[in-house]
């Protein structure tokens, strides 16, 4: 190809871009999509980036009266969140007879489906999340062996020295839980972040998810830890974005969330989430959330040019800036900037390992057992007493 027909190309190809981002953001905001001729001509690009941005059952539900064609490709990915959000409720309703005398919560996927999405029950998401006291994780575990659930976890995952705030569970119909002490996995964020489980089962809220009835994080705490997990994995899907929007707009008290996500040490990562979805779906943040939050000048600037250099709705694939900058996200723009550049070595460093694991094909991992299990709740509770 000539570098003259190149050239010639790229507007076009930036067009088409365009039109498809500009879709994007309009299934995200729950709008039926003005569907570009340049969009149709490329349908499994559609369908592909509605299915990175895990908007794809809302997708087929607002285009099937407009665009049937795109929407058939995404026909089965919304059967499948229908079926999975039904599973997961019910299993939700198990759960709660099984833990009755223990303080517990469900978050993230069936809440944020249920509460914060724009058709209820058709947010893509794949397992549960529970979290307990970490005083009553054993008692939690040994119900569950008893109701036939089986631990999905390898022997080495429990074993790590740094224990992980989550196991992770398969009921006997085959669906996934994650079973937290702590909202925060790794033993270096939980250095780093203060999330505290005690308070967030003290101020836990009833819900009901379709007919089923449960408990969940009370608003604010929905908010910052929306926030949180969408800067920690990337915040560059606009699912994320649309999770953060939709918790915000259910929150009354903005100085309580200022005030709590100081204590988790979490407010660079609520103003940098809440900002970028302002950014790639439009709509007001509460006036002074910036100061309530303490964002500074630099810190603003520094988080904006990147949402204009790389837009969320624009991205089709994990790697990039936006993603490197959400995860780095520390008070100020110079300690930013200086985790984002600790981010690309560590993960070159992790990539390498990923590489070698492939290639050893694991094969010498062992699910784990029951000594594995009592391993990991001695340590668990261990963690608790020298904290």
């Amino acid at each position: 190809m000539s570098l003259r027909s190149t050239v010639t190309d790229r507007p076009p190809r930036r067009r088409a871009r365009s039109a498809l981002s500009h879709a994007l953001v309009q299934i995200a905001r729950g709008e039926t999509p003005a569907i570009a001729p340049s969009v149709r001509a490329r349908p499994e690009a559609f369908a592909g980036a509605v299915r990175y941005h895990r908007l794809a059952p809302l997708a087929h539900t607002l285009l099937r009266e407009t665009a049937g064609d795109l929407a058939r490709l995404v026909e089965d990915d919304r059967d499948r969140a229908r079926a999975t959000h039904l599973h997961m409720t019910t299993l939700v309703g198990a759960l709660g007879d099984l833990f009755e005398d223990l303080p517990w919560v469900v978050f993230k996927g069936p809440v944020l489906s249920e509460v914060a999405h724009p058709v209820a029950g058709l947010r893509s998401y794949g397992d549960l999340d529970l979290l307990v006291a970490p005083g009553d994780l054993r008692t939690a575990s040994a119900r569950l062996l008893e109701a036939g659930w089986t631990i999905a976890d390898f022997d080495d995952m429990l074993g790590n020295p740094d224990v992980p705030g989550e196991m992770h569970w398969r009921s006997p119909s085959g669906a996934l839980m994650d079973l937290h002490w702590s909202m925060i996995n790794t033993a270096g964020r939980r250095r780093r972040l203060d999330v505290p489980t005690a308070r967030i089962l003290e101020r836990r809220v009833p819900i009901r998810l379709g007919f089923v009835p449960g408990w969940t994080l009370d608003p604010a705490d929905t908010l910052i830890h929306v926030c949180l997990h969408a800067a920690l994995t990337g915040a560059n899907r606009l699912l994320y974005l649309v999770d953060a929007q939709r918790s915000a707009a259910r929150v009354t008290d903005w100085a309580e969330v200022a005030r709590r996500a100081a204590a988790w040490k979490a407010a660079p990562h609520v103003s940098l989430v809440l900002r970028r979805a302002r950014s790639g779906l439009g709509g007001d943040l509460p006036i002074g959330l910036d100061r309530l939050l303490g964002s500074s000048p630099a810190f603003r600037a520094l988080t904006g040019a990147v949402d204009r250099i790389a837009p969320v709705p624009g991205t089709r694939s994990e790697p990039g800036i936006a993603r490197l900058v959400a995860r780095a996200a520390q008070p100020g723009a110079a300690r930013t900037a200086l985790a984002a550049s600790r981010g690309v070595a560590r993960h070159v460093l992790q990539r390498d390992r990923a590489a070698q694991a492939a290639r050893s094909g694991r094969a010498d991992r062992v699910v784990a057992g029951q000594r594995a299990l009592g391993v990991y709740l001695d340590r668990v509770e261990g963690a608790i007493r020298s904290s």
